[in-house]
């Protein structure tokens, strides 16, 4: 799992790549804590790359989500494949979390 990192305008843009799972969620969550605690409230996660997340990465995307609570702070996720959509559908986050196709879609609706 890689992280990639671009700044559009006040929006953080984070590209994840490679799978999310048991063995690297605990590092998932902390690089993004890390964005996070580095000054970025507006999150962008593009999960493009994501071919595959399980529970311990829901759990982390979740904390990261539930971190940035102030008024104007922004968790969005975009990108998402047919499988990866309905893991996160199945687990409920379709309703708690905003998500489109696109980065640029994305940050249209911002």
């Amino acid at each position: 799992m890689e992280l990639q990192c671009e700044n559009r305008g006040e929006i953080r843009v984070v590209h994840v790549a490679g799978r999310i799972d048991s063995s690297n969620a605990e590092e998932f969550g902390r690089d993004i804590r890390g964005v996070i605690t580095g000054g970025s409230r507006q999150l962008l996660l593009d999960f493009a790359g994501v071919p595959y997340i399980n529970s311990a990465g829901l759990r982390a995307v979740l904390v990261a989500a539930k971190n940035l609570k102030m008024p104007g702070d922004r968790c969005v996720i975009c990108g998402l494949s047919p499988e990866v959509k309905e893991i996160f559908e199945l687990a409920g986050f379709m309703n708690i979390l905003r998500t489109y196709p696109s980065v640029e879609d994305a940050i249209s609706h911002w």
